[in-house]
């Protein structure tokens, strides 16, 4: 309490001394850094002045935290937006990304187009070879789709074995044909983890993006293509 009294009693004192306009503008001041108000020596005490440098030191320093903690969070929100285990997007953070697409290729027709993977008999990876060996599973998938598209493109992992990837400026020709690259890339590169080979495949649903579209149409278009193309392997 006496410490607080003793800030009071200083404030009044810097009150008392200095007229009212200079009082006002040292405080509007007070929001540059490390910089004291323009008031001629001679107008305050030396307890004043020591005062509002005290106040001022004190605002640069909650100005340092605030921008620190917003820093913070702004690293927070990119990690909600990231895969737990894998180095690309989560479903959130894809979504976000597809509705921003979408509203680009409503406003300048821009080719989009969307990929939709699932990895093949992933649960019997898991059953047979342990849930470590699924997870180097997921990450062997991961690196190849890295690896096979451009910096601009958005690879995200919508959850368990289920993939997805936006390929800009790229029509559905193009889509199915980086599709079948995937594909191919996979197959022809085997997992090896604790000594054992364990081959691996994908089944892949495109579609190319259209000005009508919303999250839920693209998706589903691309979802159905991927299951008619596991029908297609199951029977053919």
């Amino acid at each position: 309490m006496a410490k607080e009294a003793k800030k009071v009693a200083i404030r009044e004192d810097v009150e008392r001394q200095a007229p009212v306009h200079e009082v006002t503008s040292a405080r509007r001041t007070a929001s540059a850094p490390q910089q004291l108000p323009d008031i001629p020596k001679g107008d305050l005490t030396p307890a004043a002045r020591s005062a509002v440098g005290e106040l001022v030191a004190e605002l640069d320093r909650v100005k340092d935290e605030l921008i620190a903690a917003q820093r913070r969070v702004t690293e927070l929100e990119t990690k909600v937006d990231e895969d737990a285990l894998l180095p690309v997007l989560n479903r959130r953070g894809f979504d976000r990304e597809l509705e921003r697409t979408l509203a680009y290729v409503k406003r300048h027709g821009t080719d989009v187009s969307l990929i939709y993977i699932d990895l093949d008999d992933f649960k019997s990876i898991n059953d047979i070879h342990g849930h470590a060996t699924g997870d180097a599973a997921l990450m062997h998938l991961t690196d190849i789709l890295l690896a096979s598209v451009r910096r601009s493109d958005v690879v995200a992992r919508l959850g368990g074995d289920e993939f997805a990837i936006l390929l800009h400026r790229a029509d559905e020709k193009a889509a199915i044909e980086k599709a079948d690259q995937l594909s191919r890339a996979l197959a022809s590169s085997s997992l090896v983890y604790g000594g054992k080979e364990i081959p691996m495949s994908l089944t892949a649903g495109t579609t190319q993006l259209r000005d009508n579209d919303t999250n839920a149409t693209a998706m589903a278009r691309a979802d159905r293509a991927m299951y008619a193309g596991k029908a297609r392997r199951k029977h053919g």
